[in-house]
């Protein structure tokens, strides 16, 4: 049963005119995240995996604890590049040669820049020019420090126990950490959520016709008229819907991931993630948070595919249950920019966000039950495991007891 609903599901023109779509924008995605740009010591641009290898053996050589002497050291160097001939003249290809240099330690300017800047959410590309090798000390407290001057800034913002959680987590980022190149897990981070969002929408669209699919025949009484119809027949229904969720979000975050840290390289993965996402209060690494993207992902499309298939099911319509998914990604996006701290706390954990993790390390959306605080990335866990765990019995009771009319 399971094998002959899964063949009605993929052996449709529109089954397998889906996948074709779905193989062709995960690698075109992977494509993108693969187009990294490298400048040569002649000033030269290239991109692709080929640049990708000459910047991972160029940024090696910054690889390491970033401890004061370090933070000397890529100050000093800056400093010596900066009054360098080629990035003080006013021709772009000699420029370009400065920055073949600087681009080695593009990844501590960009937390440099961070740390020494004027305030928590202002950043400037050129605020490194500004430190010297005496600032170094500085470097991971200021991270607290900034914190802390903008919730004092913004007392309303938080609850006093949700600021002091905030600080407590920058207070508990080991200190000095590791730095490497990080290139293939930045791409890999950035793109993530395309990946589970187009394999999401297409799993989704597929499984919309899984219980409306008799309706449309009209072939209900015969399908509950069976021996097995409501029991056996219903099981492989959403059996065949799980499985077929779960092998195409795999099968394409899989191909993504491993085609993008595989040509772009995974050095980096111990690091935590502030190396990406400075003010990120979570205490991860970059794999970590890497297997949680991917988790998330796989999670966010069952708990919309049974949505969908529950709506098939209830309304027998095939069109209803396909623009859920859609309306349930896409609607939460026009209400991003509310400044209403209730709407901000409902939008970070709807299920959209569990396809998009990255942004969710970024979020500082908390949450408060009496003197407990905590983040919305193991609240998303926590919630929609148990909720999918639940759905799966209620589809079956609600469809096996269906009446027809």
């Amino acid at each position: 049963m399971l094998k002959f609903e899964l063949q009605k599901i993929l052996g449709r023109p529109s089954g397998k005119a889906a996948l074709v779509v779905l193989a062709a924008a995960i690698l075109l995605t992977t494509f993108f995240a693969c187009n990294v740009r490298y400048v040569d010591q002649a000033g030269q641009t290239h991109t692709g995996p080929a640049a990708a290898r000459q910047l991972r053996q160029q940024q090696k050589t910054w690889a390491g604890v970033l401890d004061e002497a370090m933070l000397r050291q890529v100050l000093q160097t800056h400093q010596e590049v900066q009054a360098s001939p080629e990035a003080q003249s006013e021709d772009v290809t000699r420029q370009n040669m400065a920055y073949h240099q600087m681009q080695a330690y593009e990844v501590l300017r960009d937390l440099i820049n961070q740390a020494y800047a004027s305030d928590f959410q202002t950043y400037d590309y050129f605020t490194i020019d500004t430190v010297t090798p005496d600032q170094a000390p500085a470097f991971y407290p200021n991270r607290v420090r900034l914190l802390q001057d903008w919730l004092a800034e913004n007392p309303d913002r938080f609850s006093p126990a949700q600021a002091d959680y905030l600080v407590a987590q920058y207070q508990a980022l080991e200190a000095p950490f590791s730095v490497d190149y990080v290139t293939g897990w930045q791409q890999f981070y950035d793109y993530a959520p395309t990946v589970s969002m187009l394999t999401c929408l297409i799993a989704c669209f597929l499984v919309a016709g899984i219980f409306s699919q008799e309706g449309t025949l009209r072939a209900e009484a015969v399908f509950f008229a069976t021996r097995h119809g409501r029991g056996r027949g219903t099981g492989a229904k959403i059996g065949a819907g799980l499985l077929l969720l779960t092998l195409l979000y795999w099968w394409a975050f899989l191909v993504f991931a491993g085609l993008t840290l595989g040509l772009l390289g995974a050095d980096g993965g111990s690091c935590p993630v502030q190396v990406i996402h400075w003010k990120s209060f979570y205490s991860l690494t970059l794999a970590q948070g890497g297997l949680l993207i991917a988790l998330g992902g796989w999670l966010g499309t069952v708990v919309l595919g049974l949505v969908t298939m529950a709506v098939s099911a209830k309304t027998g319509s095939v069109a209803l249950a396909a623009i859920l998914p859609f309306a349930l990604l896409f609607l939460p996006a026009l209400l991003l920019n509310s400044e209403h701290a209730l709407v901000s706390q409902i939008l970070g954990l709807l299920p959209d966000q569990l396809l998009q993790l990255n942004r969710v390390f970024t979020y500082f959306n908390l949450y408060q039950a009496g003197d407990a605080v905590a983040g919305a990335c193991p609240l998303l866990f926590a919630l929609y495991v148990p909720l999918a765990l639940v759905l799966i019995p209620l589809l079956y009771q609600s469809y096996r007891r269906k009446s027809l009319r």
